[in-house]
């Protein structure tokens, strides 16, 4: 980073969807989580919370939109040089959404999200340009 005179910023939204808790995760497998999950996602309530330490869909909603608003804010200071961010899977893709097409939040939306990120993944490494 000091080679090339980059800087670089952690911003607080800039982390995963942890739509189940941590605690009742932990020394468990995929396989032990997949009733979870089904669970979570079948439910489709946006403001559901597994657990006091695990996320809603709209706590996330709500991160994505102040990144989004702070991206936006940023715009004529990255018109001339680039700006690069770095995240998570879950949280990218509904950014992704949100740029493309702003909704509400909604049932709908939680259910677009979820379709989206099954069969339209975010792979890792994978960048976009905004």
């Amino acid at each position: 980073m000091e080679k090339y005179n980059f800087t670089y910023e952690i911003d607080e939204h800039l982390h995963e969807f942890s739509y189940l808790s941590e605690r009742k995760c932990a020394n468990t497998n995929m396989d032990d989580r997949k009733a979870w999950v089904t669970a979570y996602w079948e439910k489709m309530d946006y403001q559901h919370r597994d657990a006091d330490d695990a996320e809603s869909f709209e706590d996330l909603y709500v991160r994505v939109q102040a990144f989004h608003e702070k991206l936006k804010a940023l715009t004529e200071n990255y018109d001339q040089k680039n700006l690069a961010v770095f995240s998570h899977g879950q949280f990218l893709q509904l950014l992704m959404m949100q740029i493309q097409q702003p909704q509400p939040l909604s049932k709908e939306l939680m259910q677009q999200f979820r379709y989206n990120l099954v069969n339209q993944p975010i792979r890792n490494t994978e960048f976009f340009t905004y």
